[in-house]
């Protein structure tokens, strides 16, 4: 972790350097997108899979917690924009975003080294499992037969399981469907809200920096008594509601203002995803398998999900508009809420899928 987010640091400070290298349009375009690959690459999958990883590692038996965890998250988020605002405002130059962003990152590296990551050992355990039981689930163990023809001993030898062993269930494969296509759903939000809110629904820029702590201070609020498969429901039904009304601000008067209050939505639906995805996928993993885990999960959810919203949403604000684009969304979020509880989806396609992987992985 604290390799790769330095390397992060290197490529974002690139993109710094990137007006004093060249003044023309798309050497610069080239320039910046090299940076954001080069931080794609290295620092996204630190906080996006890696720390998930060790948390849900140091806290061992005690995962029903990962929710208290995940509480520096929105402070962190809150307080570097504020500071990134203010600074701005002080030194009257975007340069001070670099400046924030090398003062948390070394934070974070320096926190890292001193950290342990050591499972934790508690003196008790919960009463209850909010999440369901901890214990791994019950994958099948590929295993190698040797048969010895003299004297008829069988010896038999557990395979090494890889990535492809959490695909060969069913439920595990109808969740990374449904994170992939959450994803898509959130993607299209977090791209295209700040360009809609200020093309079409004409905001002020001090409305739209209000979104950054409306957004976060809500993320506090994580509903762990409701289940790590009710809250992923829940959260999607967020995004649609959002995405519906979005669709008749528009049309309002006060559309700005009602789009600004909605923000307050986006803290208890991302928090709600990010905790239960990452606790069903550590759930669904075996005791090797929990990064993997947790890797596929941000694949499918800030990967292929997350690419193909921006992608697709993009085609279809610039094409249809934006009441189109809204109306797509929450289609896609309401076909993806029961694609993830269809038992009978799960029977059928599901279990095809599982079982191809199995036959040939």
């Amino acid at each position: 972790m604290m390799t790769n987010m330095l390397i992060a640091l290197v490529c974002i400070l690139s993109i710094a350097l990137v007006p004093l290298i060249s003044d023309k349009e798309w050497p610069r375009i080239l320039l910046t997108c090299i940076g954001c690959f080069g931080y794609a690459f290295f620092g996204y999958p630190v906080i996006a899979a890696l720390v998930d990883t060790v948390i849900l590692r140091v806290l061992a038996e005690r995962k029903d917690l990962y929710g208290r965890q995940k509480i520096g998250v929105p402070i962190g988020f809150a307080s570097s924009v504020f500071l990134t605002g203010l600074l701005t405002e002080k030194l009257d130059s975007l340069y001070a975003l670099f400046i924030i962003f090398t003062i948390y990152n070394l934070s974070f590296v320096v926190t890292v080294w001193f950290v342990s990551v050591e499972p934790y050992h508690f003196d008790y355990k919960p009463v209850e499992q909010i999440y369901g039981s901890m214990s791994p689930p019950p994958f099948p163990s590929p295993a190698v037969v040797i048969e010895d023809e003299n004297d008829d001993i069988r010896v038999t030898t557990a395979a090494k399981p890889s990535m492809w062993t959490l695909l060969k269930d069913p439920g595990a494969v109808q969740l990374f469907t449904f994170m992939t296509l959450m994803g898509f759903c959130i993607a299209i939000v977090q791209a295209f809200l700040y360009l809609y809110f200020e093309n079409d629904l004409h905001g002020t820029p001090s409305m739209v920096g209000l979104f950054g702590p409306l957004g976060s201070s809500t993320e506090l609020v994580i509903f762990n008594r409701l289940g790590g498969r009710n809250m992923l429901i829940v959260a999607q039904s967020i995004i649609m509601y959002r995405c519906l009304t979005y669709m008749i601000c528009i049309d309002l008067s006060f559309g700005a203002w009602l789009a600004t209050v909605t923000q307050l939505l986006h803290g208890v639906g991302f928090s709600m995803t990010w905790s239960a995805g990452a606790l069903q996928a550590d759930q669904i993993a075996p005791e090797d398998l929990k990064s993997s885990a947790q890797g596929l999960l941000n694949m499918a959810f800030n990967g292929l999900g997350s690419g193909l919203g921006a992608l697709i949403g993009g085609v279809i604000y610039e094409r249809f508009g934006a009441q189109v684009m809204w109306a797509s969304v929450s289609v896609i979020a309401f076909l993806s809420i029961f694609i993830y509880t269809s038992t009978f989806l799960r029977k059928t396609g599901f279990t095809f899928i599982a079982a191809t992987v199995q036959k040939y992985k």
